[in-house]
This record gives structure tokens, C-alpha cells and sequence, in this order.
């Protein structure tokens, strides 16, 4: 035996609570999306500033993709975690019935 349990009941009802999670975090990305672009060229058209964005506006859109994704990412983790529940529980189903037709047998 591994030692791995689980809730089986647990997972199904809190996979639900994904759909939540993912609305919050769609609604942290567009509130970030919304201020970084309020913004403008906050850092300055020098060189300084110009240094500035060319080092870091890239990846500060790719952290502003990156979170935008991570909405659709928790609603995807929510369906694997219900369908690993319901497919555990229907194997757990058959194979009760396959073992009390093979104890019936005997």
C-alpha cells in the first residue's frame, strides 16, 4: 500500500470552488492590467527612462499575460480534480460489484 488517501467526496465538492477562485484572479489581472496601463510612460522618455522600459516592459507584460492566464488554468484544475473524483468513484463502484459477483460465485 502507498499510504495515499483521499477524500474522494472532498475533492468533487471543493473542485467546485475553482470557478470562484478563477473569477477572483481574472478580476486581480484586469484590475493590475488596468492600472499598468493608466500609467503610461511613467518612467520617462530620457535615456534613463527609455533604459528603464527596455529592460523591464517585456517581462512586466508577460507577468500581466501570465496572471491573465491563471483564470482559465484554476478553471481547468477544477474539472481534473471533479473528473478525477467521479472516475475514482465509478472505479470504486465497479470494482465493489466485480468483487461481490466474484464472491458470489465462490
Amino acid at each position: 500500500m502507498s499510504g495515499f488517501r483521499s477524500d474522494l467526496g472532498q475533492l468533487g465538492k471543493h473542485a467546485g470552488e475553482f470557478d470562484d477562485l478563477a473569477g477572483q484572479a481574472q478580476q486581480i489581472a484586469d484590475t493590475l492590467r488596468r492600472a499598468v496601463e493608466s500609467a503610461g510612460d511613467c518612467w520617462g522618455g530620457d535615456e534613463i527612462g527609455a533604459s528603464f522600459a527596455q529592460a523591464h516592459c517585456g517581462r512586466a507584460e508577460q507577468a500581466l499575460s501570465d496572471l491573465g492566464e491563471m483564470s482559465s488554468r484554476l478553471r481547468g484544475m477544477g474539472s481534473k480534480f471533479a473528473a478525477a473524483a467521479a472516475t475514482t468513484q465509478q472505479v470504486d463502484a465497479d470494482n465493489a460489484e466485480e468483487l461481490g459477483r466474484i464472491a458470489g460465485r465462490g
